[in-house]
């Protein structure tokens, strides 16, 4: 009979002894095969109930993606899994140990953590591509080492590389393990009470793993299932095992250059002409390694496919499986799909008149939306079911039901609950909602406040990264000419000039403690948002103005936005008058366009703002007022032409002046501003890992600014 998750309960614990590996994988195992996978430990987990399970742990490791699967089931276990190592728990078995609410070794035990490996059979692109998807997995996998030992992700990668063993003392000390216990392991595991009697184990393992792989199903034998039967000749040049083998390890046969299921973040099967159509019908090839690909790709397409309906309930998973044992093809597998989703539609949803659609919701999403929508204040829509809603009632929900749990148990169990879409991400449903409530609301009141910086900027320009990019502008001669008798043109001349300009990323971390949670402080929680908002508009206006105030050079003639030469700046201070301010527009009017040689060819600049300083206020605003004058001589004919706008970062207190002031042209702006691609307003985001005790967030602003444009903006020293 199959192995099932009840095989792995022992007196009321789950004792996960023997290799870890994936759900289609175990097919290929005989009865005296010992190993577990993640189907298996799931339905386990379902018979103990909810409460806190107790898991022992002897593994030499296995499939990294099976015990990454099986890591977030355990550390999303409402009541939390205590997990003793008794013997060893390396590779992917020391990845899945992470998980423990408490984690625990047994006097003669051992850990090992290292680079996730495998093998490729392929082009040389392909190789390299595999080389990339590995290394990018390791680094994944790292993250969840250094959450768990309170290290960074580099401090992690580093010991992975080397291959890291750890007695139980050592595990303690590097953080990876809570204690050492003195109890006697279950009798089904094994102990190993030296690093070479461990090392020693760990290869030999693999290479039984190997040799059970390569080895055809005995006359007489029953696989664990029919289909397993039919794929016994696929198991050749199969490498199950995530392991690197010691150099006196004797090598797979030669003839399984197969990719390693067990280490591999992508299988490759082989070159493009051997590479298997998920819609074919299966066939068993003469080259081993090419029926074991064709076979993946089948599984996985019709998985995939799957998922939706299996999703919806429209489909069970045992209906999947019974397609996937029959050995039916993807292709007519997605053609059973569609054909039980039309039979699923209600009438009058197929076409034709008087037809309508609807979209349904997710439900897991549905709920997800909910809780954030309430959380900020909303009552309509899906956060009907949660107005109202708390931190406090938030941890507590998405524990779930508890069994002999105080609240403050049952809120730190929530706050590590991956049971919806937080453990996608590598953090807990609590830290995905809590950030995107953060996330929004900050949006929200960042878009709300005003910035009074645009007045001297254009449209932003995106910045791929932080190196610097320019802001260019392009000229020249373009007066017409007179075209010769012989119907000659005479050329244009063409000139640019470029700006530097840089974004600078700042930020700062925000905690929500675990104290805050309980005592349920929605005021931070709730106010956070709008400082950092009004945090990031300060960044901004602190950099743009700054230009102003320090009179920033242009870096491409070297001299100051506004200098003599530019013709921006007055030959004299003045106050705000109508002499002075026709001065100022004469000088704009005056203006001729970027490498031009004809003497007419004004750029016509006409200013529409105003710019003062806090102390300037009251004589911009009678100078823009509409008033009767006593004689046609007082007529102020500027005033509906120019807008006044205050700049507290103009003035003295600032470090600015409080006379200064300025005429800008909203055609031609003197300031190009920047943001990071895809980050145009800030963010928040969560550090990976699971942490009950805190949800630790980074606020962050990408932003920059240069003086770009001397034509369109003037200065007057004032008085």
């Amino acid at each position: 009979m199959p192995k099932t998750g009840r095989d792995l309960i022992v007196q009321g614990e789950i004792i996960l002894n023997g290799d870890v590996l994936s759900d289609e994988w175990a097919v290929y195992m005989f009865d005296e095969d010992v190993f577990f996978t993640p189907r298996m430990v799931r339905d386990a987990l379902n018979e103990l109930g909810e409460g806190r399970v107790t898991i022992r742990l002897n593994s030499m490791g296995g499939h990294v993606y099976a015990g990454e699967q099986i890591r977030t089931m355990l550390a999303g276990h409402p009541g939390g899994c205590r997990i003793i190592v008794e013997g060893i728990a390396a590779s992917a078995a020391s990845f899945l140990f992470m998980a423990g609410a408490e984690r625990l070794m047994s006097a003669g035990s051992m850990l090992m953590i290292h680079d996730p490996s495998g093998s490729c059979w392929g082009t040389e692109e392909d190789m390299r591509r595999q080389a990339d998807a590995t290394g990018a997995l390791a680094s994944v996998v790292a993250t969840v080492y250094a959450a768990a030992a309170g290290i960074t992700p580099d401090e992690a990668r580093a010991l992975m590389k080397t291959e890291t063993w750890y007695g139980p003392e050592e595990a303690v000390a590097a953080g990876f393990a809570d204690a050492v216990i003195e109890e006697e392991p279950s009798g089904s595991q094994s102990m190993i009470a030296t690093l070479a009697g461990a090392k020693a184990a760990f290869a030999a393992a693999g290479q039984h793993l190997r040799m059970r792989l390569t080895q055809k199903p005995e006359p007489g034998s029953e696989p664990r299932s029919a289909i397993a039967a039919a794929r016994g000749t696929l198991a050749k040049a199969a490498d199950m095992k995530e392991t690197k083998m010691e150099d006196d390890t004797p090598a797979a046969p030669a003839q399984t250059p197969a990719a390693n299921p067990a280490a591999t973040p992508t299988p490759v099967a082989g070159p493009p002409a051997m590479q298997a159509d998920p819609g074919a019908p299966p066939v068993m090839a003469a080259n081993p390694a090419e029926a074991i690909a064709q076979e993946r790709a089948r599984v996985r397409g019709i998985r995939d496919m799957a998922a939706p309906f299996v999703a919806s309930g429209r489909l069970t998973q045992a209906e999947v499986d019974a397609l996937i044992d029959d050995g039916t093809s993807a292709q007519a597998a997605g053609a059973r799909f569609m054909a039980v989703m039309a039979a699923a539609e209600p009438a009058g949803r197929s076409g034709g008149a008087g037809s309508s659609v609807s979209i349904t919701r997710d439900e897991t999403e549905t709920r997800m939306e909910g809780m954030i929508g309430a959380l900020m204040g909303q009552s309509e829509g899906p956060a009907r079911d949660y107005a109202g809603l708390r931190m406090r009632r938030l941890a507590m929900d998405l524990a779930g039901p508890q069994r002999g749990y105080n609240d403050a148990e049952a809120i730190r169990a929530g706050m590590r609950a991956t049971t919806m879409m937080g453990g996608a991400y590598g953090i807990s449903d609590f830290a995905y909602i809590t950030t995107e409530v953060m996330n929004r609301s900050l949006l929200a009141a960042y878009n709300r406040r005003a910035a009074n910086w645009q007045s001297v900027c254009g449209a932003p320009i995106s910045a791929s990264d932080f190196r610097e990019i320019h802001a260019a502008r392009f000229g020249g001669d373009f007066s017409l000419k007179k075209v010769q008798e012989n119907g000659e043109y005479q050329a244009a001349t063409l000139k640019d000039e470029a700006e530097g300009l840089k974004v600078e990323r700042r930020g700062r971390t925000i905690t929500i403690t675990f104290e805050a949670i309980v005592n349920d402080d929605m005021g931070a929680f709730q106010r956070i948002p709008g400082e950092f908002a009004m945090a990031a508009r300060t960044m901004e206006a602190s950099m743009v103005w700054s230009l102003f105030r320090t009179n920033a050079k242009l870096k491409s003639d070297g001299k100051a936005l506004f200098h003599a030469d530019h013709g921006n700046l007055a030959g004299a201070a003045a106050a705000i008058n109508v002499t002075s301010i026709a001065a100022g527009r004469k000088a704009m009017w005056e203006q001729r366009a970027f490498g031009s040689i004809d003497k007419d060819d004004f750029l016509q600049i006409e200013p529409n703002r105003l710019l003062v300083p806090p102390a300037l206020e009251l004589v911009a605003l009678q100078f823009k007022a509409a008033t009767a004058p006593t004689a046609d001589g007082s007529v102020n004919p500027f005033k509906a032409s120019l807008d006044p706008i205050v700049v507290g970062n103009l003035g003295a207190s600032a470090g600015g002046s409080d006379t200064a002031w300025y005429l800008i042209s909203s055609d031609l702006p003197p300031i190009q501003h920047a943001y990071l691609e895809g980050y145009n307003a800030p963010t928040v985001q969560t550090r990976e890992g699971m942490n009950p005790d805190a949800v630790v967030m980074d606020a962050r602003h990408i932003f920059g600014a240069a003086a770009v444009e001397f034509r369109g903006a003037y200065k007057n020293a004032g008085q």
